[in-house]
């Protein structure tokens, strides 16, 4: 299974949970359940099974109102919160995923001493820089 799936998933259970506390008339609830999903894509490791863990204790709550709207959210939150608490240390962190080590490009080195205002054909600086390297 692709490590990022289970990341979605949290975040798309989220998603469908404001959806249906908001149609229950529960709308801070259903904002707290858009703001977990900026915070579940945003954390990693154990901050985020900590949130896990809070999200089960909400999402239990909510279930306890009695509107059937509510307890879908309740369930899809608490859902989010075990599926957090259970894979949380295994999701990748967003944006993390396409971070390389970057390979030494002599056409970017003259990008960047251009962008610092430096003239990368000036033959003092050129003779200093294959020097230096």
């Amino acid at each position: 299974m692709n490590a990022s799936r289970p990341l979605w998933i949290a975040a798309l259970l989220l998603v469908g949970a404001a959806g249906a506390f908001w149609g229950a008339g529960f709308v801070p609830v259903a904002l707290l359940c858009l703001a977990a999903v900026a915070a579940v894509l945003a954390l990693s490791g154990a901050v985020r099974r900590i949130l896990g863990a809070l999200l089960i204790v909400v999402g239990i709550a909510a279930a306890f109102s009695g509107h059937w709207l509510a307890i879908a959210g309740g369930v899809l939150v608490a859902a989010s919160g075990v599926l957090q608490v259970a894979l949380g240390g295994r999701m990748p962190k967003i944006g993390m995923g396409g971070q390389k080590t970057r390979s030494h490009d002599p056409e970017t080195d003259l990008w960047r001493a251009l962008e610092r205002g430096d003239d990368p054909t000036d033959d003092e600086k050129a003779g200093e820089r294959s020097s230096n390297e």
